[in-house]
């Protein structure tokens, strides 16, 4: 098992060109020590990004072989390659540091077991889906909106039957199937949260075409209200 390290390298210098491309297209005048500033930390934060999308992978890899777990991945990094969330450090008596983990978000009992289930299957904060499912149906596996989304996590029609999911009102099913597309999102967008759950709300492809959250009120409230139930809990 190995994770060949040529395409983050290669991914990392065209970014470092680019950006140092950018900085020689602007007039001389404008050359100022604040742009050369700005291009490296351009640089920096590419190698950021390529350094965890590394992680990513090699935990993606590791993980299919049983060889390690998330959180000792966690421990290790600081961070959790699947969320990009930082994993902040407390110390107990002894002096030794460990990973403090978000608020629990709470959910019916007769969910949970397949919210903890999804979360091992598809290595995503079992929090982190209860936080989805809590803002997009607060648990309801009957739930219907008016743009024609279904169940606990609110799938599309099309979305649902591309995750393989028959029956969208079965709550094991629906909980399953949406927890396959954030962690494919987590994946694309290199464990970036807040992307990821705008392209659940918006789709992948308004994310790209606006190189961001996309600009629309709903997907940017959203993405906020996820963002808190996961990081203060419900």
């Amino acid at each position: 098992m190995s994770v060949t390290i040529l395409p983050y390298i290669n991914e990392t210098a065209t970014a470092a060109i680019e950006s140092q491309n950018k900085a020689a297209l602007q007039p001389q005048q404008q050359v100022t020590a604040e742009n050369m500033v700005e291009t490296f930390q351009d640089v920096l934060s590419n190698i950021q990004r390529t350094s965890q999308a590394m992680a990513v992978d090699a935990l993606l890899l590791a993980q299919s072989t049983g060889a390690v777990s998330v959180e000792t991945v966690q421990k290790l990094l600081g961070f959790c390659p699947l969320t990009g969330e930082t994993v902040n450090r407390t110390t107990d008596a002894s002096g030794t540091q460990t990973a403090a983990q978000n608020p629990s978000v709470s959910c019916p009992d007769s969910l949970e077991s397949y919210f903890k289930e999804a979360s091992e299957k598809y290595n995503v904060d079992i929090n982190l889906l209860k936080a989805i499912a809590k803002a997009e149906s607060n648990f309801n596996a009957k739930a219907v909106s008016s743009a024609g989304a279904m169940g606990v996590m609110q799938l599309m029609p099309a979305t649902a039957k591309s995750l393989g999911v028959s029956n969208a009102y079965n709550a094991y099913e629906n909980i399953m199937g949406g927890a396959k597309l954030i962690a494919s999102n987590l994946k694309k967008y290199n464990g970036d949260i807040s992307l990821a759950l705008a392209a659940y709300n918006a789709g992948g492809g308004n994310v790209d075409k606006y190189g961001g959250i996309p600009p629309f009120k709903e997907t940017q409230n959203y993405v906020k209200k996820v963002l808190n139930y996961y990081k203060n809990g419900v």
